[in-house]
């Protein structure tokens, strides 16, 4: 598996996303999205389509840590588009009523992977190993905020280790901060997503500073869907939802795939 590098949202070109500033154009010629730091790489792909399909739109791909993206909202931010690896980071924008749960749109699906330190100085294996008195820690994302950690959580409860981890487990604030911890060997393994941030986020991973070992079986999370969901009170509701029709599309879904992210199974 070719997987790229990571560092932080915060050094990427500005030109690659722009925010909502006073000189945007009206409402009518503007489409805004924010999308997770993990999903940058498709997410401008799919814009650049969106772009040549509706001449003259201002398309505007925000990236933000996926749990911060509900704040912003909540603060003031006002997307047309919002975006969540998992589902999570978008249950309080529905109990607020900014976005309608009704309206949650399922457009691919995500595969956990367990993985460490290039090292592997822990000797971890698989999900039981991380029970070896090698391993010291174990790095998870806030199952409170992030999809990532709540599936993180509910794997290794399925499994019978999460209470039996405890002592080895330490939160962090998301998927980005448990990466850090195991490229840097301050954790002895951690897990996140296939697709999001390992193979999407090209000028953030150091792959060269971990390795995936497996996997999670599906059975023990989720699923975990990547989510799209127009604000209740989005100024270009329509370019939105023609924006998910782009995603649901097999054009759209053709470049998500490169990526890694197939659509969820057929209902």
């Amino acid at each position: 598996m070719k997987l790229t590098r990571l560092l932080a949202c915060c050094l990427l070109p500005a030109a690659a996303f722009v925010g909502c500033g006073k000189n945007s154009p009206p409402a009518a010629n503007r489409l805004f999205i924010l999308v997770p730091c993990g999903m940058e790489v498709p997410f401008n792909k799919l814009a650049e389509h969106f772009r040549e399909r509706n001449p003259g739109l201002d398309v505007r791909v925000e990236l933000e840590v996926a749990h911060a993206m509900s704040k912003r909202v909540a603060e003031g931010t006002l997307p047309d588009l919002i975006v969540s690896p998992g589902g999570v980071e978008i249950e309080p924008l529905v109990a607020q009523g900014l976005v309608d749960g009704d309206g949650l749109v399922h457009f691919g699906i995500f595969d956990l992977m367990l993985f460490v330190p290039r090292a592997n100085e822990a000797k971890v294996t698989d999900l039981e190993s991380l029970l070896q008195d090698s391993v010291k820690v174990l790095a998870v994302a806030d199952p409170a905020t992030t999809s990532i950690g709540r599936f993180t959580q509910e794997a290794l409860m399925k499994k019978g280790l999460w209470d039996r981890l405890q002592s080895k487990i330490v939160i962090t604030g998301s998927a980005s901060d448990t990466y850090v911890h195991v490229a840097r060997a301050k954790a002895d393994a951690s897990f996140a997503y296939r697709s999001c941030p390992l193979k999407t986020a090209p000028d953030k991973i150091q792959y060269s500073r971990v390795r995936v070992l497996e996997e999670v079986p599906k059975d023990l999370y989720g699923p975990a869907y990547a989510t799209a969901a127009v604000l209740t009170n989005s100024p270009n509701a329509a370019k939105a939802k023609e924006f998910i029709e782009l995603l649901l599309s097999e054009e759209g879904r053709a470049i998500l795939a490169e990526y890694d992210l197939p659509p969820p199974p057929a209902d």
